[in-house]
């Protein structure tokens, strides 16, 4: 009996570790990685070297106008 389930289970071991192994190297095969400088995006500080980062135009900020109101103070209950 433990020898048939043995002789059961060493087909789905193979099965498992195959697909274990073969999944992430047909991925790996499928897609490789590149060396950074053979992909086809460039970064965009490297797309235009000449240009300079110039800033944006200083703002003025007014001061804020906030309306205040005077509210009288309401006891708590306490006398």
């Amino acid at each position: 009996m433990t020898g048939e389930f043995l002789w059961i289970n060493i087909p789905l071991m193979v099965l498992f570790f195959g697909l274990w192994v073969g999944i992430p190297m047909w991925m790996i095969f499928k897609r490789p990685d590149r060396h950074p400088r053979e992909t086809r995006t460039v970064p965009a500080y490297l797309r235009q070297p000449d240009s300079v980062a110039v800033p944006a135009p200083a703002q003025r900020w007014s001061p804020a106008r906030v309306r205040v109101e005077q509210r009288e103070l309401v006891s708590a209950g306490r006398s």
